[in-house]
């Protein structure tokens, strides 16, 4: 190929994705908004993550929704509306730990980091949540993703499409429709069971899994009224466990006066049990309704103590993080009692078996 040629399809090629690029832009307070200039009060973050996707979003045929706060971007083929309703119903159960509502965007206000690239203060930035339409644009997504993100490659490369996903770094989700596991399957619930997980961990940085998964079951049964999101497990879910958690929990402690926490939070990441899961979702929903205020706070302390505890030193100044790490039950339980509930093996069991 000669120089001529060459120059030709590059700039050809540059045009292309120019065109692409420019073909899309956001739905903001139900307007569209220009990427290339949006208007001054467009919240810095949520340009950043509409940014590093408007390219695949374009290419694949996907608009990008953004929620009224600039907290929630959400790309979907149809009903992008219904779809930030969701996002917004999350992130309000969120905000309801402390008692506040949703916070307007500020209009001078810078990024606070570039959007998958690095590490960002609790409470900023913008989470992204894709409907993807078709099982095919799942390999497409996570290979930009990986491009945002190096370290994701590897997952990225490996992963194959499941219901949903979600990641704490960075801040991005999936619900994967038209998948033959799909069946007593809901994607709403999946959708809102995955914009709390990103919601929570937005505010509140890295949290014990079992405590985060507890907390986006309680978000599916106030939203959505039923569980339908059941991460690592696979087979048949029978109708009988969508709904009537409370009773099912109640079960399991009935004649116990305490729930140490080392039984209440056995849920692990990469596998599922159905004891975990509902003992998880109790836990979570009387912490976040009886005392969230000082769950909140007990938030904020759990994720710092998987900071450090999560570092692995190096020497010389460098360290590396530990991906996999939870904080000890023991301290968790020492966190949750401090913060928010002195009493907590008390507490539960009497909640857990109150009917």
């Amino acid at each position: 190929m000669g120089p001529r040629k060459l120059v030709f399809v590059v700039a050809a090629a540059l045009a292309l994705a120019g065109s692409v690029f420019a073909g899309v832009g956001v739905t903001w307070r139900g307007k569209k908004v220009d990427l290339a200039a949006p208007p001054a009060d467009f919240p810095g973050d949520a340009k950043q993550a509409a940014d590093a996707l408007a390219g695949w979003a374009g290419e694949h045929g996907y608009k990008l929704d953004l929620d009224r706060s600039g907290r929630a971007l959400v790309l979907s083929t149809t009903n992008g509306s219904k779809w930030v309703k969701q996002a917004e119903g999350a992130l309000a159960l969120v905000d309801g730990l402390e008692g506040a509502k949703a916070p307007e965007p500020a209009a001078s206000e810078a990024p606070t980091a570039k959007w998958g690239a690095s590490e960002r203060k609790l409470d900023t930035g913008t989470f992204v949540l894709v409907v993807v339409k078709k099982p095919e644009d799942h390999g497409t997504l996570l290979a930009r993703l990986a491009e945002i993100t190096p370290y994701l490659a590897s997952w990225a490369k490996g992963s194959t499409p499941a219901p949903g996903f979600a990641l704490g770094e960075p801040l991005v989700g999936a619900v994967v429709l038209g998948l033959p596991e799909n069946k007593e399957w809901n994607a709403e619930n999946e959708f809102v069971h995955r914009a709390a997980e990103l919601a929570l961990q937005r505010k509140y940085g890295r949290q014990p899994y079992w405590l985060l998964q507890g907390f986006t079951w309680h978000a599916e049964v106030e939203l959505r009224r039923g569980v339908y999101c059941f991460p690592y497990r696979a087979g048949f879910v029978r109708a009988v466990e969508h709904t009537g958690w409370r009773a099912r929990v109640g079960a399991l402690w009935s004649g116990k006066s305490e729930a140490p926490l080392v039984e209440v939070a056995t849920l692990k990441r990469g596998s599922f049990d159905d004891t975990g899961a509902l003992n998880a979702w109790g836990a979570a929903k009387f912490l976040a309704e009886k005392h969230g205020a000082g769950f909140a706070q007990a938030l904020v302390e759990l994720n710092g103590l998987w900071e450090s505890g999560s570092r692995k030193d190096l020497g010389g100044g460098s360290w590396e993080r530990l991906p996999d790490y939870e904080v000890p039950i023991a301290e968790q339980e020492r966190v949750l009692r401090a913060k928010a509930c002195e009493d907590l093996p008390k507490a539960l069991a009497s909640w857990f078996t109150a009917g």
